[in-house]
């Protein structure tokens, strides 16, 4: 947790003592006391029995601890930190595990001693078998705050989940008995067939190197002496299962990056229930979720690389993987982010809201300005020239009223409830933001009305030409006609205004408004036609080079039609019907028809390196 949340939680939780007579609030971690610890007596006697039955039964079979504790909060801490802080203090840090709760939150967390710790680390069956308990506890944990019988069942699910595992089962008793030793020597011949086999993959990109360098002093040698025969180019590893080799160890370190990331934003996620409630972290829970699943994905695709022997497939599924983590973790990320973006805001309401404030009686002294300014343009301009100003003044007063009652909607509840007075300060400041433009509209009146003629002409011509590129857009959606209809009827509006002199201000900003929702709607599809229009240029690109490539593969057989060439002919067939399946897809499917151009560029390249028999 950053000193700012730190310093922020304690702010917010020092107010809320202050205000409702410092109650039993802020729990510091604890020393455990037996089976079941829970300081404030939120458990009855027979829930606390509930608990204890199984927990005792679990010690007895295993020799191993569960301690329980019960406590109102994590006093401003992350669930896992605060577990970790009282398994220190506790007899579970020798050898056991620890279960925490807070019926105030809403929260919980497990931790476990040291050597535990690792196996759970090292074993992906032992961890899911925990996440699965931790999950079907939560299952219980649905109102804020928990009852003491929400708290009763989902500890007594957590064990009991822990208790019937019958690979937990396995996991203990090579963990606390006489198969210690196996399992760290299991552990150790992992690591050294890693070891090995990231050395032979070493090993082979070293001879891969030698020999390309070996086939360019040769050349040297041969240019040197005259000697015009090809070089040999036959590659000692073959350029595609050296390529799934890369494509692997990638994809296996991005599952890493992956578990390590899912593992923060389950702790950002617990803390953001803590802080905004189950129900607004709903999507960022969804997310998680489908982050964990493609992990989970990937692990399985993983083992069937390792277990394939064809270097096709072994690219294909490590693609895979990468596509499916990057479409899964992005979203998860960009929810943290936005999580962490609230937390940071929350933080700083009471700034907020003295800023709006102070905004606020910024605006109503403008508003005076704008009425004495409006009285002066009066004498300058006929009425029809300023119709959609008169207003202007009622609206802007209305709506500052509106920021002043959400002010003080804000301040009310500033130290008891942050969601609903982050509500209330976004009312304000929109209404802050909506009245300014009423004012500004007057302040600018003056300047627009002397020039009224330019800015209508230049607005016309600029959304006209939005609209012309709108309706040339392929990719043009009939969703937004409505739009461009009303872009027609404010070229309308604005073209009357030049010849009759009616409203010119409201036809500007008819003009300027539409203008801009033009631009916002058109973005995106501009890009998707860029995009599209890219895609094919890369994919004529890459038939281009193919059919280069094919071309010197030819050349090479037809040069060396005496010898016996091994499988140059199949190869060079191979590749003129990647070629033909490349120009067919070209239309309906650029990217299928750059991957069989690079295929056949391959195979051609592979035809122009294949060894020879003289």
């Amino acid at each position: 947790m950053s000193l700012i949340r730190r310093l922020g939680l304690a702010a917010i939780m020092t107010a809320a003592m202050l205000a409702c007579g410092a109650p039993a609030f802020a729990t510091e971690p604890l020393t455990t006391e037996g089976h079941v610890t829970d300081p404030d007596s939120f458990l009855s006697d027979e829930q606390r029995a509930t608990i204890e039955s199984p927990v005792q039964a679990f010690y007895t079979t295993y020799n191993t601890i569960i301690d329980v504790v019960v406590v109102p909060d994590f006093s401003g801490q992350k669930p896992s930190a605060w577990c970790e802080a009282t398994l220190k203090q506790s007899r579970t840090s020798e050898k056991g595990i620890l279960y925490v709760v807070s019926y105030e939150d809403g929260t919980d967390a497990f931790c476990t001693d040291a050597q535990f710790a690792r196996n759970l680390t090292t074993d992906p069956s032992l961890k899911r078998t925990f996440d699965g308990a931790l999950a079907h506890a939560r299952n219980n944990y649905t109102s804020s705050p928990l009852t003491s019988e929400a708290v009763t069942v989902g500890t007594s699910s957590f064990v009991s989940d822990i208790r019937t595992a019958s690979d937990i089962q396995a996991q203990l008793h090579s963990y606390y008995g006489t198969k210690q030793q196996e399992q760290e020597n299991q552990n150790k011949n992992y690591k050294i067939r890693q070891t090995i086999a990231l050395l032979i993959a070493g090993a082979l990109l070293v001879l891969t190197l030698a020999l390309e360098l070996r086939a360019k002093l040769r050349g040297q040698e041969q240019y040197d002496g005259h000697d015009t025969r090809p070089a040999d180019l036959t590659p000692l590893v073959d350029p595609v299962r050296r390529d799934a080799l890369r494509a692997a160890t990638e994809a296996r370190r991005r599952l890493s990056e992956a578990e390590e990331q899912v593992r923060a934003a389950e702790e950002d996620w617990n803390y953001a229930r803590a802080q905004f409630g189950s129900a607004a972290t709903e999507q960022y829970g969804h997310r998680l979720e489908a982050a964990k699943d493609a992990i989970a994905r990937g692990l399985d695709t993983y083992e069937q690389i390792e277990l394939t022997p064809d270097a096709h497939t072994k690219r294909r599924l490590a693609s895979t993987i990468t596509a499916d983590l990057d479409k899964n973790l992005a979203p998860l990320q960009d929810a943290r982010q936005e999580f962490a973006a609230q937390s940071e805001k929350r933080l700083s309401l009471p700034a907020q809201v003295a800023d709006a404030r102070e905004r606020l009686v910024e605006e109503l002294a403008d508003l005076e300005r704008a009425k004495e300014e409006l009285t002066s343009i009066a004498g300058l301009y006929p009425d029809s020239m300023l119709a959609s100003l008169q207003d202007n003044p009622e609206r802007a007063a209305a709506l500052l009223e509106s920021a002043r009652a959400a002010l003080e909607t804000a301040s009310a509840h500033l130290d008891t409830d942050p969601t609903r007075t982050a509500s209330a300060l976004d009312t304000a400041q929109r209404a802050l933001s909506m009245a300014n433009a009423q004012t500004d509209a007057i302040f600018c009146a003056k300047t627009d009305l002397d020039t009224f003629r330019e800015k209508l002409a230049a607005s016309i011509g600029s959304v006209s030409q939005s609209l012309s590129d709108a309706k040339h857009l392929d990719s043009a959606s009939a969703s937004f006609a409505p739009l461009l209809d009303e872009a027609e009827a404010a070229i309308a509006r604005g073209q009357r205004a030049l010849v009759s002199d009616e409203d010119p201000l409201g036809a500007l900003e008819s003009l300027r408004d539409v203008e801009l929702r033009l631009e916002a709607v058109l973005a995106p599809l501009t890009t998707q036609d860029d995009a599209r229009r890219k895609t094919r240029e890369a994919a004529e690109r890459d038939i281009r080079n193919a059919d280069a490539a094919l071309s010197q593969a030819r050349e090479y057989l037809s040069r060396h039609e005496g010898s016996a060439l091994f499988d140059v002919n199949k190869l060079i067939r191979d590749a003129e019907q990647a070629m033909t399946a490349a120009r067919e897809a070209l239309d309906e499917d650029p990217l299928q028809a750059s991957a069989a151009a690079s295929r056949a560029t391959t195979l051609a390249e592979r035809a122009i390196a294949a060894p020879g028999r003289r």
